[in-house]
């Protein structure tokens, strides 16, 4: 400051004023957006938590929607043993293999796609080993994916996934009166039993803050690019001759 206040002479380039004044709102907006982001992915964790704290609910007395994300609910039916969905998947335990999405008719008579667990790529077809029948289990409510442009097309000759495509999942099984959400099954089985449940974590991830850091700091980078370019050109801190 006190170098500016003696040598307040300033005569701005054009062409660099231009792309300034252009891209540093940008810059700061994506920084801002960036935050607010993180407001949103904290509360949603805190969601998370409070849900998946909470005491199971049976689902035959609801009707669970896509708000009810990461409710924990009591679930009991009959898994479509013929059918099944490998969804391409890692774990840091068990390394690379599939989540086993399978259909399962429930009580009443709905149905719902669930997420079994993780097997490793070897037991992909193991089918004989998982002959699940009627199961009584704790699930986890989550929101399936609508394939983006970006996304890899699911590989339905291989029966390889590559999003959580429940619609499509649904209509393959023959469609029927399913749920807008799909169960991830919870709880813990032997050694020797497989699927896992919650072998291959979908976690948040939260790096908005890195984000939101990073845009700030571009935008304060451009900004002494800026002043140090003029200065290099004697037109910041030097007085006309």
């Amino acid at each position: 400051m006190q170098f500016l206040e003696s040598n307040s002479y300033f005569r701005p380039s054009l062409w660099p004023t231009l792309f300034l004044i252009a891209s540093l709102p940008i810059l700061l907006w994506l920084g801002t957006w960036q935050l607010q982001r993180l407001e949103w992915k904290l509360g949603l964790v805190e969601q998370m938590e409070a849900r998946l704290d909470a005491p199971a609910i049976a689902i035959e007395d609801v009707n669970p929607g896509v708000d009810d994300e990461f409710r924990r609910y009591r679930v009991s039916g009959t898994f479509d043993e013929a059918t099944e969905f490998h969804w391409l998947a890692t774990s840091e335990t068990y390394g690379i293999g599939y989540l086993i999405f399978s259909p399962l008719t429930l009580e009443d008579g709905r149905k719902v796609i669930v997420n079994r667990g993780f097997v490793p790529s070897p037991l992909k077809e193991a089918l004989d080993d998982r002959r699940g029948g009627r199961e009584a289990f704790e699930a986890i409510a989550r929101v399936p994916e609508t394939p983006g442009a970006l996304d890899a097309t699911n590989d339905l000759a291989a029966n390889i996934w590559f999003t959580r495509d429940i619609a499509a999942m649904a209509a393959l099984a023959g469609g029927g009166r399913y749920l807008p959400i799909y169960l991830e099954k919870a709880g813990v089985v032997p050694e020797e039993v497989w699927p896992k449940p919650g072998a291959a974590k979908v976690t948040l991830v939260n790096n908005h803050l890195d984000y939101a850091l990073t845009w700030y700091g571009l935008a304060l980078v451009l900004v002494v690019i800026y002043l140090v370019f003029h200065r290099s050109q004697g037109r910041l801190g030097r007085p006309i001759e």
